[in-house]
């Protein structure tokens, strides 16, 4: 499944007493630990992964969850740039298994969830294992000292 169906599906208690539709998806580690969700009078509430029952054309869960705080939600059109700071387009998706985080699309190209290190910005990690520390030297040292500079001697 993917995150922008989640947010597109309405969201509904077993018992039908409360209905709302979701604001955001709260990361935690590999996976989504609950989605943060509005009801029609824009109170918040959240539903933990254990508790859905299934996801087919809505959102059905048991009862809320425990209040969570928002930071670490996950962002759709977030900004991607490789470890040497050139931009690679927007997270467009992120593909969910049991709610943990199998991959992110960024401009129409799927990556491996672990490849992507996310924040404000997503920066997608080198495949063949360059370490970040070098590539971040080498912006530091380039914004430094200008791009055409002649090497010191």
């Amino acid at each position: 499944m993917n995150l922008s169906k989640l947010y597109s599906l309405p969201a509904e208690r077993v018992d039908g007493k409360r209905r709302g539709y979701v604001l955001a998806a709260i990361k935690e580690g590999a996976g989504i630990a609950a989605l943060l969700c509005a009801d029609e009078n824009e109170r918040e509430f959240f539903i933990e992964p254990d508790k859905i029952v299934r996801t087919a054309d809505a959102i059905v869960y048991q009862t809320e969850g425990k209040k969570r705080t928002r930071r670490g939600a996950l962002r759709l059109n977030a900004p991607c740039y490789d470890e040497c700071g050139n931009f690679l387009g927007y997270i467009e998706d992120y593909v969910l298994k049991q709610f943990e985080i199998k991959s992110c699309v960024i401009n129409g190209k799927s990556y491996p969830a672990e490849r992507v290190c996310l924040g404000d910005i997503a920066i997608l990690k080198d495949k063949n294992g360059t370490a970040a520390a070098i590539a971040a030297k080498d912006m530091f040292l380039e914004a430094m000292m200008g791009a055409n500079s002649r090497t010191l001697t």
